[in-house]
């Protein structure tokens, strides 16, 4: 058993596919729209999700991967009722994949934040 094991050992180290995070999905759960969100990664490039409709769900598009990069921080703009929300999301460093937005309106006055989610 233990030669079997040592003969596959490498085959499997060496063949398995990159380790990659999920892609960023993101469900708008108001009734505003969102033109884009950046989502800005240690060390690695950002990642975007744009024109995030009303109570919609939505994956980022890109071809390429997120790959091991750990998500920083996420920034776009909540549209409603004619006024714009910035919306702001911060970590030191996160594998979280999946998000929500949510807002409520107190005295005709929106407020809105971006959550992790376990949309799926």
């Amino acid at each position: 058993m233990k030669r079997i094991l040592l003969t596959i050992l490498p085959f499997l180290l060496f063949s398995a596919p990159s380790f990659a995070y999920p892609k960023y999905i993101v469900l708008n759960s108001t009734r505003g729209t969102i033109d884009e969100l950046t989502f800005y990664q240690v060390v690695c490039r950002p990642n975007y999700i744009n024109n995030l409709g009303p109570q919609s769900l939505k994956q980022e598009e890109y071809p390429y991967d997120r790959g091991d990069c750990l998500l920083r921080y996420i920034k776009g703009t909540l549209h409603i009722d004619g006024m714009d929300i910035p919306l702001e999301y911060h970590s030191f460093g996160t594998t979280y994949a999946q998000f929500a937005i949510i807002a409520k309106k107190i005295n005709n006055k929106w407020s809105a934040k971006i959550v992790s989610a376990d949309i799926r």
